[in-house]
């Protein structure tokens, strides 16, 4: 009756103020940022591998993807620009072109093919603006593409091979995940440690691989693969902190067939590029940086502020 309801409502009235509370005190602790990181993508050669990163990070609405593909020596397409005349140069020659970016992979490109400006800014790009730079292997990519000399040989996380044809185009490659692999975010398909190694195991093999040489002290490991079934190991994906940024190697350009052969439902590749760009942004400061010098301020009268803004 009448009765029994208004004692109802009158039970419920306090949770709904405790939820109320609730809902305010996790206002209060979390920050959504609305802001898109974009990454810029130079590939040197169309590839499946391009068209299935490409496509991986399309169903991903966090991250904004541009990519220049050089279709000639001297003629390129751009897909995902904010406006008409972004890149319509090809890749950036200005800081604040390039540093409008928050990460940069570089596939199956000659070093070469950039100006010594332009190399020189890629460096940059990672030390001082603090984004990440992913290199992948490919026909013109690491050794191969002459990216064992400065300022690339200072910036990758490991020694390249002095010699040419360490791209291998036609020979299979296994990978599984080494220690940090498993523990890393960058290659959590699954959240226990085994169940993802073992799933890792279970992908289709790599179409080629490449080279990358010894990783340098301070990087980390975090895919092995091995070439033809053999015993032997390479390193696969490595990973290092540099200046204010990082820098990987993925030294290959076939990771597609983990989504070519694989169930439709399986999203494997998919997951995996996605992460792998996070971990490209993550940490690459906006122009405008504030900062307090603790992040749990508890009614105090005076906090001093630290503004870092960054011109171009």
């Amino acid at each position: 009756g009448p009765a029994g309801v208004r004692n109802l409502e009158a039970a419920i009235e306090p949770l709904k103020d405790e939820q109320n509370a609730r809902n305010n005190r996790l206002t209060r602790v979390m920050n959504v940022d609305g802001a898109k990181p974009r990454v810029l993508y130079i590939e040197g050669e169309p590839r499946w591998e391009f068209k299935f990163i490409r496509r991986a990070i399309d169903e991903d609405h966090s991250l904004k993807l541009a990519t220049i593909l050089r279709t000639t020596q001297n003629k390129i397409y751009r897909q995902g620009i904010d406006s008409p005349d972004e890149l319509v140069q090809g890749f950036p020659s200005k800081a604040e072109d390039l540093f409008a970016f928050q990460g940069l992979i570089v596939g199956s490109v000659e070093a070469e093919w950039f100006t010594p400006a332009q190399q020189e800014l890629i460096k940059e790009f990672a030390d001082r603006r603090g984004g990440g730079v992913l290199f992948l292997g490919g026909r013109f990519g690491l050794s191969d593409g002459g990216y064992a000399q400065p300022p690339f040989i200072e910036m990758l996380p490991v020694e390249l091979p002095s010699s040419k044809n360490t791209y291998h185009p036609q020979s299979a490659a296994t990978v599984e995940l080494t220690q940090a692999g498993r523990d890393s975010l960058i290659t959590r398909l699954e959240d226990k440690p085994d169940t993802n190694a073992e799933r890792f195991k279970k992908l289709p093999y790599l179409m080629n691989w490449q080279d990358p040489g010894s990783p340098k002290r301070g990087a980390l490991v975090l895919m092995e693969a091995s070439p033809g079934g053999s015993t032997r190991k390479l390193p696969m994906l490595i990973t290092q902190n540099y200046g204010h940024g990082r820098t990987a190697v993925f030294a290959t350009g076939g990771s597609w067939r983990w989504q070519m052969q694989m169930p439709l439902a399986d999203h494997s590749h998919v997951v995996f590029w996605q992460q792998m760009l996070r971990w490209l942004v993550t940490g690459s400061p906006g122009r405008v940086v504030v900062s307090t010098p603790k992040s749990l301020l508890a009614d105090e009268s005076h906090v001093p502020l630290r503004a870092e803004i960054h011109d171009k």
